[in-house]
């Protein structure tokens, strides 16, 4: 590990606020109206293959809900492979927390009507042709194609959920959960092949299947474009390489990331990238980092605490190691800053988009107050360069050095502190950022004393 100097970047000091994207509510409304309107389409086309059609008794109306539900259930399946991959126009629309409790819901909601379809149609044939349970599981696995395939894909997809459980996640290593994560895929696509082997309404529609073949081809070409086209693509223009690594605080370290044409890349101050470092250990690894430096400097820069096995390593990567980046991500950043007034609250290595996220308010003339909370003095982050920031006019830095204790009075993050250290925090766009219990501590606090919800934005570590 080497030094490395920051300038203070009074470039950035006149610098112009980037033009604004799509409004936010507009592109959350097209993102509604693009679900609604397919899940329409799907239900129309059911309707006119197989679902106006007489029902003759118990097992026939079983069979419809069965059909239904699998239809929606591999529709919402497909929407899963979207919010997993973190689709930049899904990103800009709902940020990176409203994104991930989509996903969580839209997986239990995808998993439970695929659950249904199977209970369903297994009781609605057993009706019609008089089986028990098992002589009809045992006729599907025989005399239907796909079948098999398709219990074998349902079975993959109640590990994935299983295994997403928070109970569970907390106990596996990030590579453990984004491998069992990638079964999702092959779960899918055994799923299909069900549907054009034994789906009624496929067998009775070429239309159904050819727009079915339209929305799978539209999901697999954005995995293609956004997870592997546009990563190599953007590394053939800038030739990322590792240029410094530099240790920050204990079990902290900071990547220096170089290339070409830095200045040209879409980041905004708060956003975060994925990285993946290629060299013989971490090129099969990526791995979400915030930026802790905004634009302008020359370099683009990650902030890493160490917590896992892969965070744990970081410090071992060689300069001119290259690297592949997506991205960047996340709205945590200026265009959420509507008033003069900006509070950010950082937890630990939540600083770190707060950090570029504090520089890039006050360039732009907002008022920028920043409470930084760490459990002990040597676990403060970029204290040199905070100093230079608190040193401008418009810029307050507040510490808050001790450990956080649920329910602890006199917690300086807590309601009654948090009024003594910004008594106007009421009147100011919030940030917080830190592990999960200090981020929700911090925001229930914040909206007793008045801040509005659409004020108060949240990013929180999952470690």
């Amino acid at each position: 590990m080497v030094a490395c100097v920051i300038p203070s970047g009074p470039a950035l000091l006149g610098a112009a606020p980037r033009a604004a994207d799509r409004p936010v509510w507009a592109t959350r409304w097209f993102c509604w109206l693009l679900f609604a309107g397919n899940a329409l389409v799907i239900l129309a086309f059911w309707w006119a293959s197989t679902g106006s059609q007489p029902m003759l008794g118990a097992g026939d109306m079983l069979n419809a809900v069965g059909r239904v539900t699998g239809l929606l259930g591999t529709y919402l399946a497909l929407w899963q492979l979207l919010l997993m991959t973190r689709q930049p126009w899904l990103d800009a629309a709902f940020g990176l927390d409203k994104l991930a409790v989509l996903h969580r819901w839209n997986g239990y909601m995808a998993i439970g009507l695929l659950v249904a379809h199977a209970v369903f149609q297994t009781v609605g044939y057993q009706l019609l042709d008089g089986l028990d349970p098992l002589s009809q599981l045992s006729d599907f696995v025989t005399a239907y194609d796909g079948l098999l395939p398709a219990i074998a894909g349902l079975v993959l997809l109640l590990v994935v959920v299983g295994i997403s459980i928070t109970v569970t996640r907390r106990r596996l290593a990030y590579e453990t959960w984004y491998f069992v994560h990638l079964y999702t895929y092959l779960a899918i696509a055994l799923a299909f092949g069900h549907e054009l082997a034994t789906g009624a309404d496929f067998i009775a529609s070429r239309a159904f299947t050819a727009y079915w073949l339209v929305l799978y081809a539209a999901v697999a070409a954005c995995l293609l474009w956004f997870r592997l086209a546009l990563p190599l693509l953007r590394y053939q223009r800038h030739r990322f390489r590792v240029e410094h690594v530099v240790r920050e605080a204990p079990g902290v370290v900071s990547i220096y990331v170089g290339g070409r044409y830095l200045d040209a890349l879409p980041t905004a101050a708060g956003q975060f990238m994925l990285w993946r470092f290629l060299d013989g250990e971490r090129w099969w690894q990526a791995h979400p980092f915030s930026l802790s430096l905004p634009a302008g400097y020359g370099w683009l820069r990650l902030t890493v605490k160490r917590i896992g096995d892969f965070s744990g390593a970081i410090p071992s990567v060689r300069p001119g190691t290259p690297v592949l980046v997506e991205g960047p991500f996340g709205s945590f950043t200026e265009r959420a800053c509507a008033g003069p007034r900006a509070l950010l609250v950082a937890g630990g290595v939540g600083i770190t988009p707060l950090r570029s996220l504090a520089e890039r308010l006050a360039a732009l003339g907002k008022d920028v107050c920043l409470v930084y909370r760490c459990s002990r003095p040597e676990e403060v982050l970029f204290r040199d360069e905070l100093a230079r920031l608190a040193a401008a006019p418009n810029v307050r830095v507040e510490y808050v050095i001790g450990e956080r204790r649920e329910g602890r009075r006199g917690d300086p993050l807590r309601m009654a502190g948090l009024r003594q250290l910004v008594p106007d925090a009421a009147t100011r766009e919030v940030f917080v950022c830190g592990p999960p219990g200090m981020t929700s501590s911090v925001a229930d606090s914040l909206e007793r004393l008045g801040v509005p919800p659409e004020q108060l934005h949240t990013e929180a570590f999952r470690l």
